[in-house]
């Protein structure tokens, strides 16, 4: 019988503990090594790494996920991976000719922190001579 109240006790102790540790906030941090990329000719490729203990994804406005390949688009850019778990590196790719530059705000979300890259495209203005 004393076995039994030992091993509820040991049970009881260990389940309090992984939940304390579920609540830590530091544990949802999330992290990158670049906050902007700039990009100028179609075809160009920047990266950034993401660092997470959990699981993360990316949004943006109108970002679409592809069904099949860990891939996502926004406006003339392809972002792969588009989610996972833990420490990575993100893939971003210009897919078109840009006439007007813009920026695209790409948010990295992960447990309750989030992070905003900069996707910056630059239109390749040629001048008439």
């Amino acid at each position: 019988m004393k076995l039994l109240y030992l091993l509820s006790g040991l049970l009881v102790a260990t389940s309090s503990v992984s939940c304390d540790k579920k609540d830590d906030p530091n544990d949802n941090k999330i992290s990158v090594d670049k906050t902007e990329l700039s990009f100028a000719q179609k075809g160009e490729r920047e990266m950034f790494a993401i660092s997470c203990i959990g699981e993360w994804h990316l949004e943006a406005l109108d970002f679409g996920h592809y069904y099949g390949p860990n891939m996502g688009d926004v406006k003339d850019f392809t972002l792969e991976p588009a989610w996972g778990k833990g420490n990575t590196t993100v893939s971003v790719t210009l897919n078109n000719v840009i006439a007007e530059s813009y920026t695209v705000d790409l948010k990295v979300m992960g447990g309750n922190d989030s992070i905003v890259v900069k996707l910056n495209a630059v239109a390749n203005i040629i001048e008439n001579q």
